[in-house]
């Protein structure tokens, strides 16, 4: 299963990166204000997570949006589902926001982001050899991460990688670790 994980993975970032040499389908240049205030973007994806409560990857969707309040300077809000692919049947929700720091050159756009929200450990079935004495339960969760855009047109962004590492101190007694990387697609509202 790891293989076809990482097969997925790399599948999206050749077709990403692919796209950063397709002609756009207009001859104009990105306009030069878009790296200021007032870019908004909405987009989703596909992510796939590592979770420190067993050995498996875990997989699902994400939504995002960008606003960028100064040069340099934004806000990003995620909502990340890691219940689709769910091996032992146990996923993750996780609903965070919080400031973005990026820096564009030509069509990429590479950013940091720092975040707090809330996480949701997700029973899915009752199965006695991998989730006995398992409940669902919810905490309050931290991140950092980061990752690249690519400006695919005037509208449309590809998030050619997206990684966060996650931190949810309150949960049980020892807390809970996981990693999550995404891909997707985003439309830029200008």
């Amino acid at each position: 299963m790891f293989k076809t994980m990482i097969r997925t993975m790399t599948a999206g970032a050749v077709l990403s990166f692919a796209m950063l040499y397709t002609p756009t389908a207009h001859g104009q240049a990105l306009p030069t204000a878009t790296g200021h205030g007032g870019g908004f973007q909405v987009g989703g994806g596909v992510t796939y997570g590592k979770p420190d409560f067993g050995q498996r990857w875990i997989g699902g969707v994400s939504a995002f949006a960008d606003y960028n309040l100064f040069s340099h300077i934004g806000l990003e809000a995620n909502a990340h589902f890691l219940t689709l692919y769910t091996p032992q049947d146990l996923g993750e929700q996780t609903y965070e926001a919080g400031p973005r720091f990026y820096w564009r050159k030509n069509r990429f756009t590479l950013y940091g982001k720092g975040q707090i929200g809330v996480g949701r450990f997700v029973v899915q079935e009752s199965n006695p050899f991998y989730n006995a004495n398992k409940v669902n339960s919810t905490s309050w969760m931290y991140s950092l991460g980061g990752g690249v855009d690519v400006n695919f047109s005037h509208h449309i962004t590809v998030r050619a990688f997206d990684f966060e590492y996650q931190n949810w101190p309150s949960f049980a007694n020892n807390g809970l670790t996981p990693a999550i990387g995404t891909v997707g697609l985003a439309y830029r509202f200008r």
